[in-house]
């Protein structure tokens, strides 16, 4: 597997971007009369793409709203759900960072509003917050971000998610939607109009089940609850909007698999579908392996016209979340303190399990007893998170003569409880049902985050050139509360160095720019390393990202290009020295065991590319590049210097072409990627040290939409009627669609799904 020499690839490129350019002046069309999004991005000294329409016609209104992303450069998303309804499966990588199970290293917004982290134990993706069909654009910041983008992930770059604005005409729609896997979504909005001659307003409601796509009968559901609403006045020197989202969700979850397994059987996860009633098999059985979680986020945006020469934004917002994580353990537990008394709360000193009772109900500890006439026993065990974050971001924009001076503040407090406990399965030979009441609570922590970060900027222009200076730093402190045992409390300072950035836009024509910068990223320790016992937080540093970019863009009538050079540094990356195999049963029993250590980095450069081309009155043309080289800066801890970074794609091509005449559309686009290594920690195998390993098959998936709308006059009962299919995966191809190390999830089979709209 060897990634093309990048200066081949930037000559190519170059070739490209001139015949397209001279293709567009020759084929230029009359623009429609709507908005159009360009995909390639601002007009800013970083990298930065946004997804358009044509992307969400790729993706069916039942699907993740994540999955707009998937096209764009740089961006790999992994979805073990077909319709991407499974959290505990999501995956996103760019650039060597990653979103999944162990790291968060992207950061999400909604609306420039933190989502609070994307973490599997108390964070919330973009799906929790937005339907795709109140869903505007999605901007994707590769690398660098605005500098007043408010996360504490963002490592390797932000994805912020623009939601929809109101309607200014009065007017109802709903949506029928129903595929495969027993899909099926409702979807109703209302849109007020205008309403006191300044303000609109929308409420909508959706309804979404599939089932999962691995097996059949009992084999695992999601079941989802959606709201949001939003609102915007317009006054004589300010603007106020609002907007609340409420989500309730039942995830049925999917298993990673090792790429033998893979090779097996690319259809089968190795949960099951039918009770056995032998708790040792039962304990992967798909309906047990849950994923439950509420979020409520509410904010309120004032913008305000300062002097002719100011602006002031305002947002403060709260964020409340609830949820638990299920699974079965084929046992239950035994919890001892130091004199050998049995407790039902925290850890104690020594832990045994056992899988039988007695015909009293006593637990059978010895291992040799005869069982012959016991009763099976099994645990069902809960994780529930609960969240509270409340805070406010300011932003001022001042203009003087040629400069733009941004300056700003996010504060934040985030209260997080996180309970573990043990119940009892009355009867494991019918099923899971479980006494209500735990046997055993294993721990009770409480964390507290409280975060600052202020930033400045300073954009100068000089004719065709602009210049932009920029810093910022994060304030963090963390502490954890044991309220088992007070012994095991704990706080640690996060805290940035000064974020330097510096970065510039020189114009050669109205068409076409270059653009370079420089910036230093930061993401914040995690609270749970304040779970692991003997710790030296001292020796801990927050991990950190130099980002460089240097490209081009091509703005034209019906020709949008865009092309970038990137070289990252990744330093002190932060791992967890004890990593569970695949191919063991999951430790029911663990908190969090292990030593997080830094590990040295990565490095790694390459290009990105993409193309938006009208090249006729009713087609277009998108297409995106992505070439990664991303390798260990270090060897250490199993790692080696050189080596390819684990599950992260090399190289990626996509292509869409669309079609749209008013009433009818279509569509279909295919993402080709490469071959690339999954593993990067030492293994021995057969005798030998191995480090670069599980080559992933390269994969082609193609998807296609096709659609259908008619206006009605003012005398019809609906306003419009709209179809719609979507299909994804046609070719039906077995294939790794994400993962981790070692770690990998099954591509779902070709989906299908049929929306039905009606406009009144």
């Amino acid at each position: 597997m060897r990634t093309p020499k990048l200066t081949t690839i930037a000559a190519a490129i170059t070739a490209i971007l001139s015949t397209l350019a001279h293709a567009e002046e020759m084929l230029a069309t009359a623009e429609q009369d709507v908005e159009v999004l360009s995909v390639v991005g601002k007009r800013v000294s970083y990298a930065n793409n946004s997804t358009d329409e044509n992307m969400q016609h790729l993706q069916a209104p039942i699907a993740n709203v994540l999955d707009l992303v998937n096209n764009l450069p740089g961006v790999n998303v992994g979805q073990g759900d077909a319709f991407g309804s499974d959290d505990y499966t999501t995956t996103i990588s760019m650039r060597g960072f990653v979103i999944d199970r162990a790291d968060q290293q992207l950061g999400i917004t909604i609306d420039g509003v933190p989502n609070g982290g994307s973490a599997y134990a108390g964070g919330s993706k973009a799906n929790r917050y937005l339907d795709s069909e109140n869903t505007r654009y999605v901007e994707v910041g590769q690398g660098a971000a605005d500098i007043a983008s408010a996360s504490l992930d963002a490592l390797g770059g932000t994805l912020n998610f623009v939601s929809a604005n109101p309607d200014m005409q009065r007017g109802a729609r709903v949506g029928l939607s129903n595929g495969s896997h027993n899909a099926r979504r409702y979807y109703a909005r209302y849109d007020t109009g205008e309403v006191f001659n300044n303000t609109t307003a929308y409420f909508s409601f959706s309804d979404s089940y599939n089932n999962r796509w691995i097996g059949s009968g009992s084999n695992g559901y999601s079941d989802r609850i959606h709201l949001e609403a939003k609102s915007v006045t317009e006054l004589d020197n300010a603007r106020i909007t609002a907007r609340l989202s409420y989500d309730d969700a039942h995830e049925d979850n999917y298993d990673y698999r090792s790429l033998a397994q893979f090779k097996q059987n690319p259809r089968w996860d190795g949960l099951t579908s039918a009770w056995t009633g032998n708790p040792d098999i039962d304990q992967n059985f798909a309906e047990a392996w849950s994923t439950l979680r509420e979020n409520t986020l509410l904010y309120v945006k004032a913008e305000f016209d300062v002097t002719n020469t100011a602006e002031l934004d305002v947002t403060p917002y709260l964020h409340l979340q609830n949820g638990r994580g299920d699974w079965l353990p084929p046992y239950q537990v035994y919890a001892t303190d130091a004199a050998g008394n049995l407790i039902s709360k925290g850890n104690g000193a020594n832990r045994t399990t056992y899988n039988y009772v007695d015909a009293n109900g006593q637990p059978i500890l010895d291992s040799n007893t005869d069982t012959s006439a016991a009763t099976r026993v099994a645990s069902y065990r809960h994780t529930h998170y609960e969240k509270q974050r409340f805070g406010v971001t300011a932003n001022l924009n001042w203009t003087l003569d040629n400069q733009l001076i941004r300056a700003g503040v996010w504060l934040e407090q985030q209260d997080r409880n996180q309970i573990r406990d043990w119940h009892a399965v009355l009867d494991p030979k019918v099923y899971h049902y479980f006494d209500e009441t735990p046997y055993w609570v294993q721990f009770d922590d409480d964390y507290q985050h409280d975060v600052i970060k202020f930033y400045l900027q300073d954009t100068l222009t000089f004719g065709d050139l602009q210049l932009v200076l920029g810093a910022q730093q994060y304030l963090i402190n963390i502490e954890r509360t044991d309220n088992f045992n007070p012994a095991n409390n704990g706080k640690l300072d996060s805290d940035s160095d000064l974020l330097p950035s510096i970065g510039v836009v020189y114009r050669l024509n109205e068409r076409l720019e270059l653009f370079a910068g420089y910036a230093e990223n930061f993401k914040a320790i995690p609270d749970t390393i304040l779970n692991t016992a003997g710790q030296e937080f001292a020796e801990l540093e927050a991990e950190t990202a130099d980002n460089f970019d240097l490209g081009l863009r091509y703005f034209g009538d019906s020709l949008n290009l865009s092309a970038t050079y990137y070289n990252v540094k990744f330093n002190n990356r932060i791992t967890l020295l004890a990593y569970e195999e695949i191919d063991d049963l999951p430790d029911y029993l663990t908190e969090l065991d292990g030593t997080f250590v830094n590990v040295g980095g990565v490095k790694s450069d390459g290009i990105e590319a993409s193309m938006e081309w009208r090249f006729a009155p009713n087609f277009s043309l998108t297409s995106s590049l992505t070439l990664n080289n991303a390798e260990y800066s270090e060897t250490i801890n199993g790692y080696r210097a050189g080596d390819k970074v684990a599950a992260i794609p090399e190289q990626m091509l996509v292509a869409a072409l669309n079609y749209h005449d008013g009433s009818y559309r279509a569509g279909i686009s295919g993402k080709y990627t490469a071959d690339y290594y999954g593993a990067a920690k030492r293994a021995e195998i057969n005798g030998a040290n191995i480090w670069n390993r599980d080559s992933i098959p390269s994969s082609t998936i193609w998807n296609a939409y096709f659609g259908y709308r008619h206006d009605a006059d003012n005398i019809a009962m609906f306003r419009y009627v709209d179809l719609a299919l979507t299909l994804n995966n046609l070719s039906n191809q077995t294939y790794i669609t994400g993962g981790q190390e070692g770690a990998y999830l099954l591509g779902a089979g070709r989906t299908a799904s049929f929306t039905v709209s009606l406009g009144f």
